[in-house]
């Protein structure tokens, strides 16, 4: 699930991944049960990668206002060219397993090369959907993921929800009586 909102904040160049991309990425065909109810509301998925662009460009997601790639354009820096010039010269792999060692774990700040982020938002709703189980997913963990992002702080599902017409009351209520039934 957060690989696809990876995907999903990747796709739009997004410098983090937030609840808006969590939101895409449970209208995805592979998420049924999210995505059937989600159409009943007339959300699509490409409805919902409009509406987010909008919404994260206008600054209203959840993530910080500012993207790394961006800010290095104006210095002139591609960011995507110096990524394939390190996977050129070090291998494909080479910044996740300098992050990823002990020492750079423990001594290096995340820095504009590695992949984005995520937000507060996101870690909090997923901290709250599983808790301390990380290793195995609570029963219809999609429908717990929507509906922990509908009660979140964030702004980003919100704003998306409120310029697609959905009323985040009237899905509340929709993800949480199929919990209910599926309990």
């Amino acid at each position: 699930m957060l690989a696809a909102a990876a995907a999903e904040a990747k796709r739009a160049r997004h410098g983090y991944v937030g609840l808006e991309h969590l939101f895409i990425s449970l209208t995805r065909p592979e998420f049924p049960d999210t995505a059937g109810l989600l159409i009943e509301f007339g959300v699509t998925t490409e409805a919902a990668r409009d509406v987010v662009q909008q919404v994260v460009s206008a600054g209203n997601g959840d993530g910080p206002a500012y993207d790394s790639a961006a800010l290095l354009a104006t210095l002139g820096i591609d960011l995507d060219e110096i990524r394939r010039s390190v996977a050129t010269q070090f291998g494909p792999n080479a910044i996740q397993d300098l992050y990823a060692s002990p020492v750079g774990w423990n001594r290096r700040p995340r820095g504009p090369l590695c992949e984005p982020g995520l937000s507060p938002y996101l870690k909090r709703v997923v901290d709250k959907t599983l808790g301390r189980c990380w290793d195995t997913s609570p029963p219809h963990l999609h429908e717990r993921l929507l509906l922990n992002s509908l009660d979140s702080d964030g702004r980003g599902t919100s704003t998306v929800l409120e310029q697609l017409g959905v009323p985040i009351g009237s899905l509340r209520t929709a993800v949480a009586t199929r919990l209910q039934r599926a309990s």
